[in-house]
């Protein structure tokens, strides 16, 4: 879905539910200064209770940091963390402190987890700043509605010492900014959490070109270029075009003699919403729905997750299309369990079984990959001009991981690779710029893989088929239930007629029994022998089923007067015939069909009648015929009208 899309379905959204506001805040001082400490777990809140400051501990990781997070949202979410490289012990949480030192800088004081004795774990660091209080011992820290925590000088409140704007960690709110303060050479960027568990730097940053221009960068491991915004355009950066058509906030590109930088405005103040570089290496905008209470996903940038440079570590395999998308190879397993339980991936993969290399050669062999991106960083082998050649110059070399050979062209990788990604045929020409890898594996693990290969094959195949022999006995069973079921209830049915007439009632089974399998002659009459008499009742009950009608009422009665009308009628299965007879089937269908019906179904089915009720037995079909006949696996020629009826048709005319 384009960005184009999916903002126009938000403003729809946001216009329903934003109406409905933020639950009101408790009032709380929004201030913390030498006089008024920080103690513990308390909090300040902003002014109109949108931002809260305090100590948080993320997950169950029983570390404690200093944080802002939304005083309204029920799920707390972080957007801005002062201790990320140095936690608090939970141990010491009650003695810990926020408070404006002797020197007027914003601190936090408290007992860390190597540690006995308080000490500073964070600071406002004003040595390193340009801006001078006039009197140290009296600023003042303000947490602001814009989310945004500044230190005010204690003698101009209008001069701002410090602010966390300068000092984002990895989330973008708006009016903050990511970009470069020329005056003191800091550069404000996002760096992602380490894990879900630890708001330490992790291995992803965004940032503005640090080469002048106003391109921002991802980049891994603060070295390799991932995803690139492209220059500011005066509207919107050149890789974003779609930006043009955001809803929910004004963003520019401003650059001074004293900063360059990207900020934001809302055009709704009532709009919450916030651009975090997670832990996947993406940069998500969401935005906050009170009326579902949850974070709604905008947009992500790069747009495939896969396209992040080793998100998966070394070893480790990408696939987008599985949760989560990192992967280990056969033959390898995560490096760090725990981690990648947070969605920290970077530690990769190692084997499960050592290669088999040494100074008598190796037994190791290959396991292809096939479908895959390739890993970047590989080393070309002139020498090889067979894939036989690649393996074997690979084998040879106890550095070797892996090799490919495709399009003539020899290439191995040494001491592990990163950025091997699974692709599919179907996602858009993925497939087409696919090759296989082969991965170097002990021969002891390709053993064991086939092993279980063919473990696992074999189970399924058992499971395969007790499903289908399950299902069978079950439908026989129920076929068994449903068959004397009927059979009783017909039966039942029958005897209760019976009571009421004259004439015997028999069932198929006793008519096939006494006429021994319908071989043998009850007796006669002017329709031919009773026993094949079961094709005739059958092309008669044809009849009434196409027509919805019984065949005693006649061709003349209608619906409105069967109970009772003496309108003159003929004898239904005589006057069907006729049409039949003359290719005007349509008129023999039951009328409140309203023409709803397959032609050729009906054609068939009213040959297949008139056929069943032919004079002599000899031209009646079978009821094996019959039934071939309606499933359309014979054709079914055009019947006579039986003489015996078409007498009865001519003296009723």
């Amino acid at each position: 879905m384009s960005l184009t899309s999916v903002a126009t379905a938000l403003a729809v959204v946001l216009a329903c539910s934003i109406t409905a506001g933020l639950p009101g805040a408790v009032a709380s001082g929004d201030t913390v200064s030498a006089r008024r400490p920080l103690r513990g777990i308390d909090t300040v809140v902003s002014a109109q209770g949108k931002f809260e400051l305090g100590l948080f501990s993320p997950g169950g990781s029983g570390r404690f940091y200093l944080g802002i997070w939304y005083k309204n949202v029920p799920v707390q979410t972080v957007i801005w963390v002062g201790n990320r490289v140095n936690p608090l012990s939970g141990s010491g949480v009650a003695s810990t402190e926020l408070r404006v030192s002797s020197d007027g800088n914003l601190e936090l004081v408290g007992l860390s987890p190597s540690s006995a004795t308080p000490g500073v774990l964070w600071s406002s660091n004003l040595s390193s700043s340009s801006s001078v209080s006039s009197s140290p011992g009296s600023n003042v820290a303000v947490m602001r509605d814009n989310g945004n925590l500044v230190l005010l000088d204690g003698g101009n409140s209008s001069n701002v010492l410090w602010q966390s704007f300068d000092h984002p960690t990895d989330t973008l709110v708006p009016e903050a900014w990511l970009g470069e303060d020329k005056l003191t050479g800091e550069y404000q960027t996002l760096t992602s959490w380490r894990n879900a568990e630890d708001p330490a730097p992790g291995m992803f940053t965004n940032t503005v070109d640090r080469n002048g221009s106003s391109e921002f960068f991802y980049l891994w491991n603060g070295s390799r270029a991932y995803w690139r915004s492209g220059v500011w355009t005066g509207r919107v950066f050149a890789n974003l075009p779609e930006a043009v058509n955001n809803v929910l906030f004004n963003q520019t590109y401003v650059e001074t003699p004293a900063y360059r930088r990207v900020t934001s405005v809302l055009y709704d103040n009532a709009t919450v919403t916030r651009m975090v570089l997670d832990l996947t290496g993406q940069t998500k905008q969401f935005i906050w729905v009170p009326g579902s209470q949850s974070w709604q996903f905008f947009w992500a940038a790069p747009t495939v997750q896969c396209d992040v440079y080793a998100l998966c570590g070394a070893f480790g395999v990408c696939n987008q299309r599985s949760q989560p998308p990192c992967q280990c190879p056969p033959g390898f397993a995560p490096a760090a369990d725990r981690d990648w339980g947070l969605s920290d991936w970077s530690a990769g993969c190692h084997r499960s079984l050592p290669l088999q290399c040494g100074g008598n050669g190796s037994t190791d062999a290959f396991l292809e990959l096939p479908g895959m991106k390739l890993p970047d960083d590989s080393l070309s082998v002139a020498g090889a001009q067979s894939k036989a050649e690649c393996e074997l110059a690979c084998l040879n070399n106890c550095s070797c991981q892996a090799y490919t050979f495709s399009g003539g062209g020899c290439a191995v990788w040494h001491d592990g690779f990163r950025n091997l990604q699974q692709l599919f045929p179907d996602a858009g020409g993925g497939g087409s710029s696919s090759s296989s890898l082969y991965l170097r594996l002990s021969e002891s693990e390709l053993q064991h893989l086939r092993g279980a290969n063919n473990g696992k094959n074999r189970r399924r195949l058992w499971l395969a088929l007790g499903i289908v022999l399950a299902c069978i006995a079950a439908l026989g069973v129920a076929a068994v239930a449903a068959w004397i079921l009927v059979s009783r209830r017909r039966r039942r049915a029958e005897m209760a007629n019976q009571k009421s007439s004259s004439l015997a009632v028999y069932s198929y089974g006793d008519l096939r029994s006494a006429t021994s399998n319908f071989s043998e002659r009850l007796g006669g009459g002017s329709f031919g022998s009773v026993a094949k008499a079961d094709v005739y009742s059958f092309g008669m009950v044809l009849f009434e089923i196409i027509s919805g009608r019984r065949n005693a009422e006649g061709h003349g009665a209608s619906w409105d007067d069967r109970d009772g009308g003496d309108r003159e009628s003929t004898f239904f299965p005589v006057w069907a015939a006729v049409r039949v007879a003359e290719g005007d089937t349509a008129a023999v269908a039951d009328a409140r069909l309203r023409g709803d019906v397959s032609e050729d179904e009906l054609e068939r089915a009213c040959r297949v009648a008139c056929w069943c009720i032919q004079d002599q037995e000899a031209h009646r079909p079978a009821m094996a015929q019959v039934v071939q006949a309606l499933e359309g696996v014979v054709d079914v020629d055009m019947p006579p009208v039986p003489r015996a009826l078409q007498h009865l048709a001519t003296l009723t005319a």
